[in-house]
């Protein structure tokens, strides 16, 4: 089917740059030299410590808790005894950061028309410079790709996407869909996203006879900046910012979670999960679901597409839905709101036998591996994710978040700051992975 431009009229309360876009407020560059990042278990610690750690950049992970803490903090929580236990993973997150940033840039972009070449890959690169690729695959494949404007962002920028078809353009094939960069930090996303794009475009050009089945068989649509707002913010200001961008009265806090807002299970009750109704944290979940302007957008384009099942004969709705994200190595299925047998999913073996077929075969690629399983089974508890939104509201066979490398802080950077040389090993991996994903889930 073709995308039909949806608007949502939003006015939030604050003011417009000259350019249009609303201004938020800016702080100075966080500088993370001489942070030292930790993992701390969870079994035993008590809740005030925990809340203490958790406000400071972390992940939640199973059983554990990995921080980044400022100088200052470390001396005190050595001298309460909350680091007795704790694992060392990096000793200096600014170092990594800046090694991060130095990796030489080339464009990878030889002649219009013509797909970029893979030195892309060798590093990190600025927003405009991604929108700016993604434009040069779109012109590379310009009688079998659709340039999609989604939105706009809380900020006024684009939430930018690209249709791949194959073949006559008939509307009526099963959907894969693609999401990145929903958290403004995880940068090897975005990266992945795009080679896993640019090498569906090559083989269909170069007669791949696996990517030409997978064109005939799927409409894909690929969103790789779920959150342009933060994911700028993370370039310029703190590199561990997550959330996105937006204001909200009655706090100084800014930001939300893009990926606990999501309108299904929103405030489904948590005794204990990684979400929270506090604008200051980092898991945010809104003022009410699907209240940011990135998700209304989102949200109105995977239901028009879920629409085709009953509006297009032959049409197949969302047959796999990925938000990627970093890190850890999970394959997550279905629910992260609850682990209730009566409640898990009807296909979950399904999406199992699926999963573990896409990580052995990860395994067999790199040696990496990769954990399958409901987030509330092998992760933690959430609501309002994308993840389960796509399959508990719009009903997507294989609704998944994956988590990129590394395993954990420490291996291959510091988390989220993956070092760029890991960038192409990671994607070339989920390449492998996809193609076999997209082999079985049509049958």
């Amino acid at each position: 089917m073709k995308f039909s431009a949806i608007l949502a009229f939003v006015t939030p309360v604050i003011a417009l740059a000259g350019n249009g876009r609303i201004t938020t407020p800016r702080d100075e560059k966080v500088n993370y030299d001489g942070y030292q990042v930790y993992r701390v278990s969870t079994a035993n610690a008590p809740p005030n410590q925990l809340a203490r750690l958790r406000s400071f950049p972390s992940i939640d992970l199973q059983g554990s808790v990995e921080v980044a803490i400022p100088p200052s903090e470390v001396v005190l929580l050595k001298s309460l005894g909350v680091l007795d236990d704790a694992q060392l993973l990096d000793d200096d997150l600014g170092r990594a950061i800046r090694a991060e940033s130095e990796a030489e840039k080339k464009p990878g972009l030889t002649k219009r028309g013509e797909l970029p070449d893979l030195s892309w890959f060798g590093s990190y690169h600025a927003y405009d410079d991604h929108v700016q690729y993604w434009r040069d695959l779109h012109a590379a494949f310009p009688d079998n790709s659709e340039w999609l404007d989604v939105g706009a962002s809380y900020e006024g920028r684009n939430i930018i996407g690209l249709r791949l078809w194959g073949g006559a353009d008939t509307g009526t094939k099963p959907v894969v869909l693609w999401h990145s960069t929903v958290h403004a930090r995880e940068w090897i996303t975005t990266m992945t996203v795009e080679y896993l794009t640019y090498q569906l475009i090559d083989g269909y050009k170069s007669g791949d006879q696996n990517v030409t089945a997978f064109f005939d068989a799927y409409d894909f649509y690929i969103v790789p900046f779920h959150n342009p707002d933060g994911f700028v913010y993370s370039q310029t200001t703190n590199r561990l910012w997550r959330k996105n961008r937006q204001s909200r009265s009655n706090t100084t806090c800014v930001g939300t979670d893009g990926n606990r807002n999501w309108n299904f299970q929103w405030d489904y009750p948590l005794e204990d999960g990684s979400v929270s109704a506090d604008p200051c944290s980092e898991t945010f979940r809104g003022a009410a679901p699907g209240d940011t302007l990135e998700n209304v957008v989102l949200s109105a384009l995977s239901r028009e597409l879920a629409a085709t099942a009953t509006n297009s004969t032959g049409g197949g709705g969302i047959r796999l839905f990925i938000d990627w994200h970093s890190y850890s190595q999970l394959i997550l299925l279905p629910w992260g709101f609850s682990c209730e047998p009566d409640v898990l999913p009807r296909n979950l073996q399904a999406q199992r036998d699926v999963g573990a077929g896409y990580a052995a075969t990860i395994a067999a690629t790199s040696g990496e591996t990769y954990e399958v399983g409901p987030s509330c089974e092998i992760l933690y508890y959430s609501t309002g994710s994308a993840r389960d939104f796509h399959h508990g509201a719009l009903n997507a066979t294989y609704s998944w978040s994956v988590e990129l490398r590394p395993k954990s802080g420490g291996s291959g950077g510091s988390g989220f700051i993956l070092a760029p040389e890991f960038i192409l090993p990671t994607a070339e991996e989920h390449w492998e992975g996809i193609k076999y994903v997209l082999g079985v889930v049509g049958k």
